[in-house]
């Protein structure tokens, strides 16, 4: 496209032509005055849509953060009860108390060592008891309560003969 110095036109004719031309320019202006209109209308609804979508995401993104600080809050309220709590054991009465679950432990170990060693005594003392059971001889002393019955018999029927 050529740049004319403004020329007057002479005649109807090139008037008509002139009007023509800029007529021309004008329905090419207004085609891309629409385009961009058109295009700016489209930016337009993507940069709506795109605002839409991180408000979306950022209501989202608030509410987990105030979820997890609800329950961060919620832990560190528990952890200051248990300090407060673990200040107020008393350590002394604490380490006395285990000395002296420590000292009835020795004295209940040592009363099983002593009963163990009365139980190994009783043990002892059965074993010789069953040891002089068997060395009692059965047959002899069977024997014996024989000789007793045929001794005390002959007694025994006098005396029943009295009643």
């Amino acid at each position: 496209m050529e740049t004319n110095p403004i020329t007057v036109p002479d005649s109807n004719a090139e008037m008509r032509q002139m009007f023509e031309e800029m007529r021309g320019y004008e329905k090419k202006n207004l085609r891309i005055n629409r385009i961009r209109m058109i295009c700016s209308i489209a930016g337009l609804a993507l940069l709506v849509i795109a605002l839409i979508v991180v408000l979306v995401n950022v209501g989202t993104v608030v509410h987990k953060v105030n979820t997890v600080s609800e329950a961060a809050i919620k832990t560190v309220n528990n952890i200051n009860t248990i300090a407060e709590q673990v200040t107020k054991v008393d350590l002394e009465k604490l380490g006395n108390s285990i000395q002296d679950v420590a000292e009835l432990g020795e004295e209940t170990l040592q009363q099983v060592k002593d009963a163990t060693a009365d139980l190994g005594s009783l043990v002892k003392n059965a074993d010789d008891a069953m040891q002089h059971i068997n060395s009692v001889n059965f047959e002899d002393l069977n024997n014996g309560i024989q000789r007793l019955n045929d001794v005390l018999a002959p007694i025994a029927k006098f005396f029943n003969i009295f009643n």
